[in-house]
């Protein structure tokens, strides 16, 4: 019986272990698929009909970690984008470039730390073969580079400036046929210093529910303030469009409620486990109990025989399913240490937190077990008449 216990708290603890942290780490492992905001420029009334262009300003980059949120922005990626005349061997063409940054520490505001920021915080599959771009060097797509016959350590006239190619980019996307350049080296090329034509952004997010789709503009002064504060994907969006000048935040949607599936039906799953644990080790207790009651009927038939009521045998037996509780939860608990680790190691490539309140919930696992598994038996005890297990008995 406390085998059964230790069992199922093992099994029960370790699976709440992992619902309190599956949402943290299973966002974190989605982030690895890319952006879940993206930030435009404002562009509206005549000057949208105009077609005019609107830049994003590179200063508000570091006022993305002032938000109130800023712990959970794990991944920016600024981009400069135009359109670019490539020339090599009196060949021209025009194609798509971009100046970004692969990796970047820059300054938190007020403090002196740092925080990276880059492309590879936000897209970690992009895959450079050579050296990074700088002030007179260029990375090619892939497939531009080939198409053009292009290799690395050629020179190449972009805007008639020569450029050293440096290296090749790979991502499986429509960057394969761009030009990627320092941001730097695109602002100046460009005559835009300091401008950025929209900003990629990766957030850890509480994932989205009906509450979460509602307009701000018609909640009440509470329900503004409860959204507000929840990690959603657009209350985040809301708090980048306030520090990002003349911004738009637009959450990319199927990025977020593809993650918010994902874990609702994680948790169901680990929910249901949970449940078929606890009901597996009751169960596993009951039988066991059954089976030592038989061997004790006259005892039982004497404890009545002698004037023992209900209330007498029931504390009996639930005293010693107590103490089988405690026991199996001591053990199970220390088991599920272990059982949590590996799970985490397996999973995650981390362990899980072991949180203070994983204790009392394995010992209030294994009472449970305890007083489930003892239902019947009990049950069982009750329905005893002392004159049939005393004549069995002799």
């Amino acid at each position: 019986m406390i085998l059964s216990v230790a069992m199922g708290t093992a099994v029960s603890a370790s699976l709440i272990t992992i619902s309190l942290d599956i949402k943290s780490k299973v966002t974190l492992e989605l982030r690895s698929f890319g952006a879940n905001i993206t930030l435009e420029p404002r562009v509206e009334g005549l000057a949208d009909l105009a077609g005019q262009r609107r830049y994003l300003r590179q200063q508000d980059l570091q006022r993305a970690k002032s938000i109130f949120w800023r712990h959970n922005i794990i991944g920016l990626a600024p981009y400069l984008e135009s359109t670019l005349t490539l020339t090599h061997k009196g060949i021209e063409q025009e194609v798509k470039g971009f100046g970004t940054w692969l990796k970047l520490d820059i300054q938190l505001p007020g403090s002196e730390d740092t925080f990276e920021a880059g492309v590879l915080t936000v897209s970690p599959w992009w895959e450079v073969s050579g050296d990074l771009p700088g002030p007179d060097t260029v990375v090619l797509g892939h497939s531009l580079a080939t198409g053009a016959g292009i290799a690395m350590g050629d020179i190449v006239l972009i805007d008639g400036r020569e450029y050293t190619v440096s290296g090749t980019l790979m991502t499986g996307g429509p960057e394969d046929r761009m030009v990627f350049m320092d941001l730097s080296a695109m602002q100046t090329l460009k005559g835009l210093p300091g401008a950025l034509s929209r900003v990629h952004v990766s957030a850890l997010t509480t994932p989205m529910d009906e509450f979460a789709y509602k307009d701000p503009r018609k909640m009440s002064t509470q329900e503004y303030e409860k959204w507000y504060c929840t990690g959603y994907v657009t209350s985040i969006s809301k708090q980048l469009e306030e520090v990002f000048k003349g911004s738009r935040a637009k959450p990319v949607w199927h990025v977020a409620e593809t993650e918010g599936q994902v874990l609702g039906r994680l948790s169901v799953l680990v929910y249901l486990l949970t449940a078929a644990s606890l009901i597996a080790a009751a169960l596993g207790m009951s039988t066991t109990m059954a089976a030592s009651l038989l061997r004790r009927l006259d005892e039982i038939g004497l404890m009545k025989a002698l004037g023992a009521g209900f209330a007498g045998i029931t504390h009996i037996f639930m005293a010693e399913a107590f103490i089988i509780g405690l026991a199996g939860g001591l053990t199970g608990y220390l088991i599920s240490l272990g059982v949590s680790g590996y799970v985490g190691n397996m999973v995650f490539g981390v362990s899980l937190s072991q949180r203070e309140l994983l204790f009392p919930i394995s010992l209030l696992s294994a009472f449970g077990i305890a007083a489930l598994g003892a239902m019947l038996p009990i049950r069982r005890a009750l329905m005893v008449k002392p004159a049939i297990a005393l004549k069995e008995a002799r």
